[in-house]
């Protein structure tokens, strides 16, 4: 691990009698640790809490009791902390009010007082709680509340200082927050102290005290609850993150053998998330000794078995193939090399076809990506995740264009996936199968009916009914088309239905997890779709490759349904099938993540929702 203040003193300004006042109106970047120029949308606006009352300060130079300034900026003292920077959570995350702490050379040996000058500790910290009531708003003001509740429960006793040093726990605690960039998370939000600690007062002691207990509320909530609100990146996005609650998060460290220990468990518990942690550590420790890019492969069209090209024998050097013996032809795509190329295709998700295209030579020649950016914003999206997946759950990566059924922890099904358009995106949260349809009919959402079908129907509306299978309702009575007048109103106001069949757009079975997108997963007759790299073409629900394999998958274990029952009812009525054991649905958007075989995988940030995390959380945009 980094040393516990040596990542943060290279991104923050150093923290003494001024509180980072270096990034009070910056973004901040935590791959360059700098300041930048990129502002955070949808700041919260917060405020520096204001210093403890030093009693060898002259009172002309004092600030005013907060009671009775409580929003003047311009009387503050002038050692006061200037406002800590954002953390870049639109309408729901707002940075801890700096406390500020005298800065002193650390003493070789502590000295404990067993007297401090000064009011009694426990009304000088019910004051410097107040001040940061005062202070505080948003987010911040509702966790000042809550650690206040803390200190009270505790009789309002210090939880980090002993007579007038900092606890080795609280050391220890301060050292752990310092490394949070580990974490994908900004230091500076924390507005952390120095290590160490001579206080004269019970003022100061209170100050720095308090100061430690907020810093460990926010990086609770934040690491739990991620710093951006999901719905502010898109309204798709319907996930209410876990947050910890910042009382609880405080005592349980407070009260901790090994508050490193306390302080990681707020981390989301989840594989995906740790995997990204440790993959982050790599990428960025392989920087230092980061090798020069190589030459890239140039080839004059989509390079297919059997084909020459002059750049064959760059594509061998980039799969690290060697040349053909003596008398082969060195410009030939040969069979050696077509599986090559196979192999790397299917590591990097793409189909494996032996084909050299236009996307298969963008991948290989590594089209430039902010690698630590894109493992940081998928860092935040785990954080949204529920914390408990469930032990038997189907899990869609939307990037990924694929499903995963998980049975016990363990994956026993995985196949292709259609997801949504980026006209009509595949929502993103978690839900509960809890039945089937067999020989669905597909009912027309309403943007279909206006947007696509209406013109084709005013043209011909017999016709095109009886072409596609569609039926016309009316408070659940079948309707002549040829009766309405089609117009936009009509359309709205009527249902269409497609008839169940192979013709049918949602092919032989759904499957059910009820949801306020009214989105699914399902079958279809289209199937060459399945063999495209991207595969982004549905209205929202996601078409499912093999989906007989698939349900065999979810019926596991099922006393009553099994897949050669469904398939014996193909053809028949509508029929819904209820499942004996529901399972947990994650729809999920990660273009980052690692593989079993701990391969770092890209995706395509396909609905633009990574760049937007990015740019909330103020990261450099390279």
């Amino acid at each position: 691990m980094i040393s516990s203040l040596t990542r943060f003193l290279l991104s923050t300004a150093v923290i003494g009698l001024v509180a980072v006042p270096a990034f009070a109106e910056t973004g901040f970047d935590p791959l360059g640790a700098k300041a930048t120029e990129t502002t955070v949308p949808g700041a919260v606006e917060s405020k520096a809490l204001p210093p403890a009352n030093d009693a060898a300060t002259p009172a002309s130079e004092a600030s005013p009791p907060a009671a009775t300034t409580p929003t003047t900026d311009t009387d503050a003292a002038p050692v006061a902390a200037s406002p800590t920077v954002e953390p870049s959570t639109p309408a729901t995350e707002t940075a801890t009010p700096a406390v500020t702490t005298p800065a002193v050379e650390p003493a070789s040996t502590p000295v404990v007082a067993t007297t401090l000058p000064g009011m009694p500790i426990d009304q000088a910290i019910v004051a410097e709680i107040a001040k940061v009531v005062a202070s505080a708003t948003g987010d911040a003001r509702r966790r000042a509340d809550a650690v206040a509740k803390v200190y009270e429960a505790r009789g309002n006793q210090p939880l980090w200082v002993e007579g007038d040093h900092y606890s080795d726990k609280a050391r220890a605690t301060i050292a752990r927050l310092a490394d949070a960039v580990e974490d994908g998370l900004n230091p500076i939000d924390y507005a952390l102290p120095e290590a160490d600690l001579t206080a004269a007062t019970t003022e100061l002691v209170a100050n720095a005290d308090l100061r430690v207990s907020m810093a460990v509320a926010t990086f609770a909530e934040q690491a739990s609850g991620g710093r951006v609100a999901p719905r502010s990146i898109s309204k798709d996005i319907t996930r209410t993150p876990e947050r910890i609650p910042a009382g609880k998060a405080l005592a349980t460290v407070a009260d901790a053998a090994d508050p490193a220990v306390a302080l990681e468990g707020f981390n989301p518990p989840t594989e995906g998330f740790k995997r990204l942690k440790a993959m982050l550590a790599e990428v960025r420790a392989a920087k230092d000794k980061a090798e020069p890019a190589p030459e890239p492969v140039a080839l004059a069209k989509s390079l297919k078995p059997g084909m020459s090209d002059d750049g064959v024998p760059g594509l061998r050097k980039r799969l690290d193939l060697a040349a053909p013996i003596e008398g082969i032809d060195p410009t030939l795509y040969d069979d050696a090399l077509v599986a090559a190329v196979e192999t790397f295709q299917k590591e990097n998700g793409l189909a494996a076809d032996g084909v050299v295209g236009a996307r298969t030579l963008a991948v290989l020649n590594g089209a430039h990506r902010d690698v630590e950016g894109e493992i940081i914003a998928n860092m935040e999206m785990w954080r949204w995740m529920p914390r408990d997946l469930s032990q038997d759950y189907v899990f869609v990566n939307i990037p990924e264009f694929k499903v995963r059924v998980i049975r016990h922890g363990l994956k026993v099904h995985e196949a292709r996936v259609v997801v949504g358009k980026t006209a009509n995106q595949t929502p993103i949260f978690s839900g509960e199968m809890q039945y089937l349809v067999v020989n669905p009919y597909w009912h027309i959402p309403e943007s279909i009916k206006v947007k696509e079908m209406l013109p084709a129907i005013q043209a011909d509306p017999a016709g095109y009914f009886a072409r596609h299978g569609y039926e016309v309702t009316w408070d659940g009575q079948l309707i002549d088309p040829t009766r309405i007048i089609w117009d936009e109103n009509a359309v709205k106001a009527v249902g269409i239905r497609q008839v169940p069949g192979e013709a049918n757009a949602l092919g032989n079975i759904k499957f059910m997890f009820p949801n306020k997108h009214a989105v699914y997963l399902h079958d279809t007759p289209l199937r060459s779709l399945f063999n495209r790299d991207v595969r982004a073409f549905s209205h929202g629900c996601v078409r499912v490759d093999d989906p007989m394999s698939f349900a065999d998958a979810v019926l596991q274990g099922d006393p009553q349904w099994t897949v050669p029952k469904l398939q014996a009812m193909f053809g028949g009525d509508e029929r819904r099938v209820d499942i004996a054991t529901h399972l947990k649905v994650h729809l999920a958007y990660f273009t980052a993540f690692v593989d079993d075989g701990g391969k770092l995988q890209l995706r395509d940030d396909i609905y633009g929702h990574v760049q937007a995390i990015k740019k909330a959380l103020g990261m450099s945009q390279i």
